[in-house]
């Protein structure tokens, strides 16, 4: 990830990779993904998949969209990235320090890459 990505633009940006993962995957430099790098981005899943490491695509999508990748989806993980960082639910990645509902998004957009 460039610097240029605004904090309150990370869950956007891995939302719209994990809903349109064919898009992400056709046009990675896609203006749709902001300054969010997928190469970055993929090495920040897969630690967090190497934490993590008995789940899979489909239970982790399972996980993220209960309800689906609908409308009603963003908000519901800004909720949950809220949440995650109250109750202390923290990743830690080389500095970084994400909640544990956005290093899933990694995982799943590095388990969708490698499809």
């Amino acid at each position: 990830m460039t610097a240029a990505l605004a904090r309150r633009d990370l869950l956007a940006a891995l939302f719209a990779a994990t809903a349109l993962p064919g898009v992400a995957l056709a046009a990675p430099d896609a203006a749709l993904f902001g300054d969010l790098d997928q190469a970055a981005a993929a090495r920040i899943g897969k630690a967090w998949l190497a934490q993590h490491p008995d789940i899979g695509r489909a239970a982790l999508a399972r996980r993220l969209f209960p309800n689906g990748r609908g409308p009603d989806a963003l908000p519901a993980l800004r909720r949950r990235v809220s949440e995650d960082f109250r109750r202390g639910a923290v990743f830690m990645h080389r500095g970084w320090r994400l909640s544990e509902t956005e290093g899933a998004l990694f995982g799943l957009l590095a388990l969708e890459g490698a499809a």
